[in-house]
């Protein structure tokens, strides 16, 4: 299969045979009425009278076992109208674009330069990444093309067989699933070459296909994920139980097997649920962009005010320790706050059409000071405390957690219809640490523009060269009475921060441009927080001039 037979299958053929098994369909009705209309023989009360009965509803059943095949395969025609005609769509579209960037895309998928001189004047980390993107699309192409000829040889080789039963209704095509471990990319393409049809099948059927794949639409993953809650709430529940009837069973409790440990952490995921139901429903303009309750022992989510997908400039929290589901409720607060003034701000720049999306991102797991047993903090850790402070020098969440927030950096970026949004990254405390490996792992096509570390313990980096940034795109914040500051004397995870050549920004009390008092930011937790007057504080002022793109406004 290659890109040359989707052009060449005719969509007119298929609706031409489409037609002939409807009006197939349609004289078998008219048949099967006739028969029983026929069959019944009111006035004809004998043997033969019965067995004329028995041979009338014999053809009945011959003819529903017919009337089922052509359904069956009448449906497939349609289904295969529609498929067809959205790949072609989409493979035209792939083409146009090709053309415009000079480029041509071969028949098993290869971009190559077109003959003649360049008609853009992208530079070559442009052209490639242009290139990239038309090559995971026709490979998208082609594999959804194979995976429809599969379901068409497949539902055709069970009518020929006799496998159809009659009054059978079902879908003759199903949509295949996503790439293992795709990248955000592919991931887009997949989606993109799904039809309609195909795609409400995944969200109903797989919803965990689509939920948590970043490059997926994020309407898309909400619905997905938001559609989850009732099962993963029944399977929670079934093992709440299981491990509470274990314990009672067990007369040394969970002292030899850790159930007590594992129920704390279900019961906690139960509550985690309950958490989500509710932001969902207190934001209903919100979108849950991740819902993981399966991968580790605490569950991990992440949720956005505003459309990420045709947001003009996005900014993604990444929180610190002892950050849970729980918190996330007061993440949306802050977010909600940071976008109404990230939207003042470019109200009063001029910058009027512009639009605005913030997301709380809990997509790792934090070091936390709660839970049971050896889950959360190293052994060693719970014997000196496991106060806040050791726990900020584990590196293990971070360097686990850091793939992940740069993989969900380049989703919103090849999610986006807006051809480059202003992505900015905005970490606290461990989760700065987590943003800064993010930052260094993202590669050469790095979609972050802007990154402010504040209330940093380091990010194991000096200088935005080191983060994949343009230089003055990186900045620092810290409050004078921060007891970050005791961890970052030793050095674990990076310089410390105000040390480094990223610009340092005054988190102290001011008149911002604008004529607005901020307040100033103390201790660890008041960088994002509105003050009494309901103001931001500096610290978040300068959040927020960061991520509308006008870093000029910011208090130094």
């Amino acid at each position: 299969m290659n890109l040359r037979d989707i052009t060449q299958w005719d969509v007119r053929a298929l609706q031409a045979v489409q037609r002939s098994l409807s009006e197939r369909a349609a004289t078998i009705a008219f048949v099967q009425d006739g028969l029983a209309d026929i069959g019944r023989l009111p006035a004809w009360q004998d043997e033969a009278a019965d067995a004329a009965r028995r041979r009338f509803r014999i053809a009945a059943d011959e003819l529903s076992g017919e009337a089922a095949s052509v359904a069956v395969v009448e449906s497939l025609v349609r289904e295969l109208v529609d498929a067809v005609t959205h790949l072609q769509t989409e493979l035209d579209g792939v083409r146009d674009t090709a053309l415009a960037h000079g480029m041509a895309v071969s028949d098993n998928g290869d971009v190559e330069d077109a003959p003649g001189p360049p008609v853009d004047v992208l530079d070559a980390s442009g052209r490639e990444e242009i290139r990239a993107e038309l090559g995971a699309a026709a490979r998208a192409l082609i594999l959804q093309a194979e995976d429809l000829v599969a379901d068409a040889a497949a539902v055709l080789t069970r009518v020929a067989e006799g496998g159809v039963e009659p009054g059978e209704v079902g879908r003759g095509l199903s949509a295949p699933a996503p790439p293992p471990d795709g990248s955000p990319l592919a991931n887009r393409e997949y989606w993109d070459a799904l039809p309609t049809a195909q795609r409400r099948e995944v969200i109903e059927r797989h919803p965990e296909w689509v939920g948590a794949r970043d490059g997926i639409p994020s309407a898309v993953r909400h619905e997905a994920n938001v559609s989850r809650f009732a099962d993963e709430r029944s399977r929670w529940e079934w093992e709440r139980d299981r491990l509470r009837e274990r314990l009672d069973h067990n007369v040394f409790g969970g002292a030899f097997t850790d159930d007590d440990a594992r129920l704390w952490y279900v019961e906690q995921k139960l509550q985690d649920l309950d958490h989500l139901e509710a932001l969902v429903r207190d934001h209903p303009d919100g979108r849950l962009m991740l819902l993981d309750l399966q991968s580790g022992e605490r569950t991990m989510a992440a949720f956005a005010l505003g459309d990420p997908d045709t947001a003009d400039h996005i900014s993604v929290t990444t929180p610190g320790i002892d950050t849970t589901v729980g918190s996330l409720a007061g993440m949306t607060d802050e977010a909600r706050a940071l976008k109404a003034e990230i939207e003042r701000q470019l109200d009063l720049s001029g910058h009027t059409g512009d639009t605005v999306s913030t997301i709380a991102w809990l997509g790792y797991q934090p070091p936390t000071t709660t839970g049971p047993g050896n889950y959360d903090v190293p052994f060693i850790d719970q014997n000196l405390g496991r106060g806040w402070l050791l726990d900020a020098w584990q590196s293990d969440r971070a360097t686990a957690g850091a793939p992940k927030l740069a993989s969900f950096y380049e989703g919103l970026d090849v999610a986006s219809r807006t051809p480059d949004p202003h992505i900015t990254a905005l970490g606290h405390s461990y989760g700065s640490y987590t943003q800064g490996l993010a930052l260094q792992v993202a590669g050469p096509r790095q979609p972050v523009d802007d990154a402010v570390f504040y209330g940093s313990p380091g990010f194991d980096a000096n200088d935005e060269s080191d983060l994949g940034l343009a230089p003055g795109h990186g900045f620092v914040m810290r409050a004078h009475d921060d007891p970050i500051t005791v961890a970052d004397g030793f050095g674990r995870l990076g310089p410390d921060p105000v040390q480094t050549d990223l610009e340092q920004l005054s988190v102290r009390a001011a008149t911002t441009p604008d004529g607005v008092r901020r307040e100033d930011a103390n201790g660890h937790s008041e960088y994002p927080r509105p003050s009494d007057n309901g103001e931001l504080r500096a610290s978040g002022y300068n959040m927020a001039v960061i991520a509308a793109g006008l870093p000029e406004l910011a208090l130094r």
